[in-house]
């Protein structure tokens, strides 16, 4: 997956959040792949949502998924399950001291 190149999650930093968002869902027992993640990091950032609210992200990012015919087995990509991650990405940003619309 290409990481943004805008912002400030980019590059080894990007990898960084999105691996370690990865670690986080393993622990709570949600089991996609980490190419999942760098999906819907990619694509709110594609979409220039990432500074709005959460569950207005989670919910475009749903749609959108939905859209492209992108789909997951076991777990569905539905919208509680990218907001899920998008609150691990916050929990992210505030330790790297980066605002959501900055990132």
């Amino acid at each position: 997956m290409t990481t943004p190149e805008t912002g400030k999650l980019t590059g080894a930093l990007f990898d960084e959040c999105a691996e370690w968002i990865w670690e986080q869902m393993q622990d709570d027992g949600f089991y996609l792949s980490g190419e999942l993640v760098d999906l819907i990091l990619t694509t709110e950032r594609e979409l220039a949502i990432h500074a709005r609210p959460i569950d207005q992200i989670a919910g475009l990012l749903c749609d959108e998924f939905k859209m492209r015919g992108i789909a997951a087995d076991p777990y569905p990509i539905d919208a509680p399950m990218i907001q899920l991650v998008l609150q691990w990405e916050d929990d992210f940003l505030g330790m790297a001291g980066i605002p959501r619309a900055e990132s």
